[in-house]
């Protein structure tokens, strides 16, 4: 299976058909009126989308919020993302329906900051590990570094089409220990850290389910259905195939329960394997932790949040770096509002996508000067998984 795989399906960054390249200059108008960035007296095409802000601002549980405020938390969702491949994974969960695509990604937005992501979850990440003393971190703070020390989740290595390896070891769960709370902190930290790495044309994970071990004291059905949502919902198109390993007998009577939750697209992203022979079809050897049969001899240990690590998340030097990258996000909108008033598929609208596609890898490039100063370092950073400058090696860690 070729690693690139993604760019022989339409629908995706590289290959749009002219249908697809008009819906995804429609959802940009709808966005960039959102942010307050288009005049509609510009071009006559882009007056002809019909506007539906507020319509969509209902789905933003709040009447007054300004275009500025939703504009500010719409790129803190991009982030390191390439805009058009974050736009392009809603329109393809919705199935190119441009107003209901949207309508999810706006509800996404303001989910993102109901849940306190950008101040709560990635600004503080593991670092609260670092407390001088242990003993005064509330319960749930306590419960959710003893996830990252247990195992129980994490990534290594990536599958035969170059995606990240998700393996959640499900024994090691026990849904007694910690609050639902705490676990959806950890769910979401994880699924916000791997987003870091992930780069187009490998835009999605691979997530193994270990059930080997399984007993009904691990199963937790809330954290499922969380996980059921928010993949649906908030993440789309994050999923690229889901492995069910080793599933004992007794689990299949609590699939019959889960199975009527999941959404038709990611139920067919399942397969369920009970051999290394099986898992191969998906992973290369040396991909593959020797436990599964592979040739990585490699196991998880979680290395500790250090001292001074954080220290620019505080810096005022962050003030200067928002700039700049605003700088660059300003000249990315106002080719957005040039080229989604062109025609879709002309050889001028072409022109344009290219000139976009040069600003967007400038951003997720420039990112990473701005991720020190909003994003605490991980137990991936420490490892050498991910770089300072964004470069991404899934075994680094040895």
């Amino acid at each position: 299976m070729s690693q690139t795989n993604v760019t022989a399906q339409t629908g995706y960054l590289d290959n749009l058909t002219v249908e697809e390249q008009c819906k995804l200059q429609e959802a940009w108008v709808h966005l960039l009126r959102l942010c307050g960035v288009v005049n509609d007296d510009e071009s006559t095409k882009l007056a002809a989308v019909a506007d539906r802000t507020e319509e969509l601002r209902q789905h933003l549980n709040s009447d007054n919020l300004s275009a500025d405020v939703f504009r500010s938390r719409l790129w803190s969702f991009i982030l390191v993302d390439h805009p058009d491949v974050l736009v392009l994974r809603f329109l393809r969960a919705r199935k190119w329906d441009v107003d209901r695509a949207m309508a999810m990604l706006v509800s996404a937005v303001n989910w993102r900051h109901e849940q306190g992501l950008e101040a709560g979850v990635i600004r503080r990440g593991d670092s609260i590990g670092l407390a001088a003393k242990e003993s005064a971190l509330s319960a749930d703070d306590k419960s959710f570094m003893a996830q990252y020390r247990s195992g129980k989740a994490y990534v290594r290595g990536h599958d035969r089409e170059g995606r990240p390896i998700f393996i959640i070891k499900v024994r090691l769960h026990d849904p007694k220990l910690q609050s639902p709370e705490a676990m959806e902190t950890f769910v979401l930290h994880n699924i916000e850290t791997i987003r870091a790495t992930l780069r187009y044309p490998r835009e999605k994970a691979c997530l193994i389910f270990d059930l080997t071990g399984f007993g009904l004291k691990n199963m937790d059905f809330h954290v499922v259905k969380f996980l059921v949502q928010v993949f649906e919902a908030r993440y789309p198109e994050y999923l690229g195939i889901v492995l069910v390993h080793n599933a004992p007998f007794i689990f299949w009577g609590v699939w019959k329960v889960i199975k009527p939750w999941l959404d038709p697209v990611i139920a067919s992203k399942i397969n369920f394997t009970s051999s290394s022979a099986d898992l191969a079809r998906f992973i290369a050897p040396e991909d593959l932790q020797t436990c599964y049969g592979g040739k990585d001899s490699w196991e998880y240990r979680y290395i500790e949040p250090v001292e001074g690590e954080n220290d620019r998340l505080e810096s005022e030097k962050k003030a200067d770096v928002e700039a700049e990258r605003d700088e660059l996000v300003r000249r990315f909108e106002k080719l957005s509002v040039e080229w989604a008033g062109l025609e879709g598929g002309s050889a001028e609208a072409k022109g344009k996508f290219e000139e976009r596609r040069t600003l967007a890898n400038q951003l997720s490039d420039g990112y990473w000067k701005l991720d020190p100063y909003i994003r605490a370092r991980t137990y991936y950073d420490r490892a050498g998984v991910l770089s300072s400058t964004g470069v991404v090696d899934y075994k680094a860690a040895q």
